[in-house]
């Protein structure tokens, strides 16, 4: 029998709704201020579009790295520890961060700072994760990672506007103390949330990850990692809504950047506002329902913004976007619960993130590439994209057709 929505949510555990405060806040506190560090970089400190371009591409396979770790470490010694460490060291950052940007420090540790900052923000994920999926059963999954987005959502929709109102009266770097605060507060959150099972460290303990471990796991479970395969597809073509949509509307379009906040600010609350029936309609159709139709929707959408060439149309473009994303993106971490080993949740969590994180670095370039070889063909580079995440939704029906039943076999 399908739950519904709101009687799914109802019967969560409370740690799992902690979880998504948590993660809201340490989001909230994340984007107070790196929102604006490319500007400050550029613009104050003279850094060329490039060489930050470079620094976040390097942050994002480091935080790649991290994710696998973090995964790994959660198994040994506990979500709660990992997670704690993580938001701990997020708030010496901020800390070091502000005080970099007052001192003017050399671009060089600033880039180190963006770096780290990326890593510890990465380490967070897979343990917060695997936690998730400990204490929601199989049949409240959906709906435990749902509400994590709707969380994290929120801390993105309050952070830039609280950052920009600390602007106005106090100086950039002295926002990253504001920051720390958050974070801080985060950390002190966790420390709430009790690990459910305590012997999961011991039995994680009994083999570590060795290449000769990790070519049993292919051979074992190949599904897995055609999945993860899938994801970093997916991941490089779903970040162009961020990496491509701006510059495109900006250059080719000539929208303000006012306009163009708004249409983020349409994505950030409709997800917020559309998440909870995406969950009941993902349970009634079971798990191949998203991930074939997330892309399409994701496909459309796209090909929708090479036509658009007013706000409204984006706007319009961008509310069958978010529709994709609600209905793809809860639904990529159940999979992941689905297919990974239960014992090493970490593990699975932290291969799902480095794959995703991967995807989120090489996007950037991939849509960059794009956006100069059909500059000023609109449907040229959106419909490469909107034809890749048709390849991506092709993959996703392949893998149903080849291990649906074993995945429906597993409950996670």
């Amino acid at each position: 029998m399908t739950t519904i929505p709101f009687r799914a949510y109802r019967r969560l555990d409370r740690r799992i709704y902690f979880l998504a405060a948590m993660r809201g806040i340490n989001t909230m506190g994340f984007s107070i201020v790196m929102p604006f560090m490319a500007m400050y970089l550029v613009d104050q400190r003279g850094v060329s579009g490039a060489a930050y371009g470079a620094i976040y591409l390097v942050a994002g396979l480091a935080a790649a790295v991290g994710n696998a770790a973090s995964g790994e470490a959660s198994d040994r010694i506990g979500r709660r520890r990992v997670m704690i460490a993580a938001l701990a060291g997020r708030t010496l950052n901020m800390c070091l961060l502000g005080a970099a940007v007052m001192l003017a420090a050399p671009v060089t540790v600033m880039a180190a700072l963006i770096v780290l900052n990326a890593v510890l923000r990465a380490m967070f994920e897979p343990a917060a994760s695997a936690a998730v999926t400990e204490l929601a059963g199989p049949e409240l999954r959906t709906a435990a990672f749902g509400l994590q987005r709707i969380g994290i959502n929120l801390g993105w929709a309050l952070g830039p506007a609280l950052g920009g109102t600390l602007a106005a009266a106090h100086s950039y770097g002295t926002l990253f103390f504001f920051a720390a605060a958050v974070m801080l507060a985060a950390a002190l959150g966790v420390t709430r949330v009790e690990d459910r099972r305590s012997h999961a460290r011991g039995e994680a303990k009994a083999e570590r990850p060795t290449l000769a471990s990790a070519a049993r796991m292919f051979r074992e479970n190949r599904p897995f990692f055609a999945y993860l395969f899938l994801v970093f597809c997916g991941s490089t073509l779903t970040v162009q809504q961020f990496a491509t949509l701006s510059v495109y509307a900006k250059t080719e379009l000539h929208l303000s950047i006012a306009h163009i906040g708004y249409l983020y600010a349409v994505n950030g609350l409709l997800v917020v506002v559309l998440q909870i029936p995406a969950v009941r309609f993902i349970d009634q159709g079971g798990p191949a329902r998203p991930l074939l139709l997330g892309p399409l929707l994701y496909l459309a959408a796209f090909l929708a913004i090479g036509m658009g060439r007013t706000f409204g149309q984006l706007a319009g473009a961008m509310v069958v976007l978010t529709a994709g994303e609600v209905v793809f993106a809860p639904a990529l971490s159940d999979m992941a619960a689905r297919l990974g080993d239960p014992q090493h949740l970490g593990r699975a969590f932290g291969l799902f993130g480095l794959m995703q994180q991967l995807g989120l670095s090489v996007g950037p370039l991939v849509g960059g590439s794009l956006f100069d070889a059909f500059r000023g063909r609109p449907m040229g580079l959106w419909g490469a994209i909107a034809g890749g995440m048709a390849a991506v939704a092709t993959g996703y029906a392949l893998f149903w057709w080849k291990w649906g039943k074993r995945v429906l076999a597993r409950v996670g």
